[in-house]
């Protein structure tokens, strides 16, 4: 699967974010958020590894952990979560599979 860069940014008050779309709702029926721990954080997490990997059990083990590095310390304004730290990452957990691109 691929990945892309994430991007997330506030828009005349409304949450936006390019790379990902919210397709496992999981923790949050209201949608993404970041720059703190809690459901939108974590759904984010999540379908940015689903979407990186298209496996839902690597997804769902590892979306908290994922949302601490990436997502919760990301400033409240928004940022970007850069493709090749995904991949990084997820190769990181994942040494009997080849690095995602």
């Amino acid at each position: 699967m691929a990945v892309s860069d994430i991007v997330c940014r506030r828009e005349a008050g409304l949450v936006r974010v390019e790379g990902v779309t919210q397709t496992w709702v999981w923790h949050s029926p209201a949608g993404f958020e970041w720059g703190y721990g809690g459901s939108g954080r974590e759904d984010l997490a999540l379908n940015i590894l689903l979407e990186a990997t298209g496996d839902r059990d690597f997804a769902a083990e590892h979306h908290q952990a994922f949302k601490w590095a990436f997502v919760a310390p990301m400033p409240f304004a928004g940022g970007k979560i850069e493709a090749a730290r995904i991949s990084e990452w997820i190769a990181e957990r994942r040494p009997d599979r080849e690095t995602i691109h």
